[in-house]
């Protein structure tokens, strides 16, 4: 009877204040047999359920107004959501594409059209159209609320409410280099909107790319901050090849995610970059989630997890690609525990050697490049909250030697929410090469916006590398710790260096060799790949217009010719080591192949 009376108030509500709102019948959107969220979209239909949930609290004309949008937006179940382009192989001929569509629709194509500003139309004329198809796989069933308290109130749909989605996935490997392309996805009669990139260059000059990290979805309020970035960094970088994005996508994983937080990612939060350009990602650590909704959602390179017994969790976080005079390596450390690890002995098995022998590997296979650059969620060097977590002590201590042997000049970081420039780093003793350090600037120091007092600065890269972070595009915020403070948790004591407030690096603080502080603003960063350097250019987005404001330059040179990495000089395919025959000593796996014998990393024993 409760239930009978409240329909009955709030038809008597609606009828009153919805009256000059001819299209929708208050009744009738009241009424759960009409809108069936199978019909729909999911994206559309969560919508739907968050207006008509406010109108049904409120039934103010702002409220009613936004019902009859959100009405009006409902999609149909074949259409597809949740697009992306990603690099994934050779960027001058090859784009990998994924997209979403609800439970039980497997039809899908990937158009793609040399045109950079091809309407429906010109798809539908067919010249020049490239058709791939895509593979689809359905998901398990993902949690849709789980922890995301918003869009538990606001929509009304329960934290154990899970769904399955089909997960599209094409790859196109023919494409023209240094092209415009538009492309869609979908099927006859339901296709997505039209989105853009271009192809890299046969011969690739001077070229920009975005790096934005951390934007850490939950709210409504997370959603415009990360927003707001993406369409200052659409604004102010036009011209941007890609955009890297290392990690913490959104704010709740393990295995009460919200599929719903990623769902705002791609099409909200990140949209008017996904539709100017191809992404490259790699996992955070509040990705993670046994539902494995990052595999689901790109589609990268996926060569890493097809070579290595003990795989990752998710498909395609360890990938590289050439783009002009740059390597890229993308990785992730966060599945060092695969293999045998210790906190005390600050050992990781699946880092020094899986991630080593990647590494290597690829720097040995392009020798030419004049940068390498890593990109990776987790830091080995960062001032703010996470400098003391048990596990960059661990990451250090199998990275460092890599990072010297394979002679990375950036590494690109995620994870820690503040503005730092940090080296470049000596890798043998962790400390700040300042030789390498010129032009930059001493400023105002500030305890929030610049706690180093520098600005500026050029960093030649010769004999270490330089740690980059670029604070959040999102609304999760760290502010900088200083010298005392750093200093004051600095031990020696291995036992200590996993309690959180602890870390291993002597005189720490002096690593930050150029600003450092919290930007109060979200943050995206420019890097241009020039002749003479890499010029980094950080930006504050101001408001929703995509206006910025510059707040700190920065350049990396090289003036030494690389060297090709000297560890796992005997290293043979996996595939040879499968072919070989096994047999165990010492309670060890080892191979014979061709006479020799290998261990399973395909290193050479005897």
């Amino acid at each position: 009877m409760k239930k009978l009376f409240f329909l009955f108030v709030s038809f008597c509500i609606w009828g009153s204040l919805y009256a000059d709102i001819k299209e929708l019948d208050p009744a009738v959107v009241l009424a759960d047999t009409l809108y069936e969220q199978a019909d729909y979209t999911m994206p559309s239909y969560t919508e739907f359920l968050v207006a008509k949930k406010a109108a049904i609290a409120n039934a103010s004309q702002d409220n009613l107004q936004a019902l009859k949008d959100k009405v009006a937006a409902l999609q149909g179940k074949e259409e597809p959501y949740n697009m992306v382009a990603t690099v994934n192989g050779d960027p001058a001929t090859h784009m990998g594409f994924c997209w979403f569509t609800n439970e039980g629709i497997s039809d899908g194509d990937v158009q793609i059209l040399a045109k950079k500003d091809a309407t429906a139309a010109d798809f539908e004329a067919g010249t020049g159209v490239i058709t791939v198809k895509a593979t689809p796989k359905t998901t398990m069933k993902l949690r849709y609320t789980g922890r995301a308290a918003y869009i538990v109130k606001a929509s009304g749909i329960k934290a154990s409410v899970g769904y399955k989605y089909v997960s599209h996935k094409a790859l196109a490997d023919n494409l023209t280099p240094g092209t415009e392309y538009s492309w869609r996805v979908g099927y006859n009669g339901h296709w997505s909107k039209i989105a853009h990139f271009r192809t890299k260059d046969a011969d690739q000059g001077e070229y920009s790319f975005i790096y934005m990290s951390d934007s850490h979805i939950e709210n409504p309020e997370y959603i415009k901050h990360a927003r707001r970035c993406a369409l200052a960094a659409v604004k102010t970088v036009p011209e941007a090849r890609f955009c890297v994005f290392p990690g913490d996508f959104v704010e709740d994983g393990d295995k009460n995610n919200a599929e719903w937080e990623w769902e705002r990612w791609f099409e909200e939060a990140l949209n008017p970059v996904i539709m100017n350009m191809a992404m490259v990602p790699t996992d955070g650590n509040h990705d993670d989630s046994p539902n494995l909704n990052y595999t689901y959602h790109f589609n990268t390179d996926n060569s890493f997890n097809k070579e290595y017994t003990d795989k990752p969790q998710f498909e395609g976080i360890v990938y590289s690609f050439v783009y002009g005079d740059v390597l890229f390596l993308v990785f992730s450390m966060q599945d060092f525990w695969r293999e045998p690890y210790s906190y005390i002995s600050l050992t990781s098995t699946y880092l020094s050697d899986d991630l080593g022998r990647w590494f290597r590997t690829e720097t040995k296979a392009h020798p030419d490049t004049k940068y390498r650059v890593s990109l990776s969620h987790f830091n080995l060097f960062s001032n703010s909250d996470h400098s003391t977590d048990a596990e960059p002590p661990l990451f250090r201590a199998g990275m460092l030697p890599v990072m010297k042997d394979c002679e990375i000049d950036v590494a690109l970081q995620g994870h820690d929410h503040t503005y730092e420039v940090i080296g470049p780093v000596n890798p043998d003793n962790c400390t700040p090469i300042l030789d390498a350090i010129t032009d930059r600037e001493n400023v105002e120091v500030n305890g929030n916006t610049n706690v180093t007092g520098y600005k500026g600065g050029t960093y030649r890269t010769d004999d270490g590398t330089l740690y980059f972070i670029g604070a959040t595009c999102g609304r999760k915020r760290y502010y900088p710790h200083n010298r005392a403070r750093m200093e004051s948790e600095y031990t020696e004591d291995p036992a200590l260096l996993h309690d959180d407030k602890h870390h291993n690096v002597k005189n720490y603080f002096d690593l930050f060799t150029g600003m450092l502080g919290q930007p109060e603003a979200p943050s995206f960063t420019k890097i241009t790949v020039k002749e003479d350097c890499l010029e980094f250019n950080s930006y504050k987005a101001d408001d929703d217009e995509g206006n910025v404001t510059l707040y700190n330059t920065i350049k990396v040179v090289r003036t030494k010719d690389h060297g090709v990495p000297s560890g796992f000089d005997d290293i043979i395919p996996e595939s040879s080591v499968k072919e070989g025959k096994k047999f165990i000593r010492n309670s060890n796996i080892y191979i014979m192949h061709e006479g020799r014998v290998y261990n399973m990393l395909g290193q050479v024993v005897e």
